[in-house]
């Protein structure tokens, strides 16, 4: 019976620690609303997207729309404050994917005529948003977690047949 109990034990904390090694989110810019120029009346719209939610080293953004539209991710807050279009390609084709790999705060825009001055862009802080910080590594966490589950389970094991 003992043999049993430490079987479950370790399977429910394998599983707990599988469940935090795939926790990187897939964030859909703008939700439902998309990658659009915001209305007249809710310019914010995408900063008040971004208010409480953490991103973390790992996860992406999907830019979608349908229209006239593109993204791309500007380097500065001047470049993005002022709408700068000049350094880089947008993307032009819905949709665009941006891989989150490191702390940091990154800046997108629309740069299709006076879409990012109308509000059409979103500044995401990843981490901290310090990028010489070391990213949150949910794969290593949770290899090195799975490593102690393994041995502590393996302990288990033996002492449960030493006794029995």
């Amino acid at each position: 019976m003992a043999i049993r109990i430490d079987r479950i034990v370790f399977l429910i904390i394998a599983v707990a620690l599988l469940e935090g090694a795939t926790s990187e989110t897939k964030y859909k810019v703008g939700d439902d609303y998309g990658w659009r120029v915001p209305d007249s009346t809710n310019k914010s719209y995408y900063e008040n997207w971004v208010g409480g939610k953490k991103f973390e080293a790992g996860d992406s953004l999907e830019f979608n729309w349908t229209g006239t539209h593109n993204v791309l991710e500007v380097t500065t807050k001047t470049e993005y404050d002022s709408c700068v279009k000049t350094n880089g390609t947008p993307n032009d084709t819905s949709p665009v994917t941006f891989n989150l790999t490191k702390n940091g705060t990154y800046y997108y825009i629309c740069t299709i005529g006076s879409h990012c001055n109308s509000g059409q862009k979103v500044t995401i802080v990843v981490g901290n948003g310090n990028s010489s910080s070391l990213p949150n590594n949910h794969a290593a966490l949770s290899a090195v977690l799975s490593t102690i589950t393994i041995v502590a389970a393996s302990l288990v094991h033996l002492c449960s047949f030493l006794l029995y």
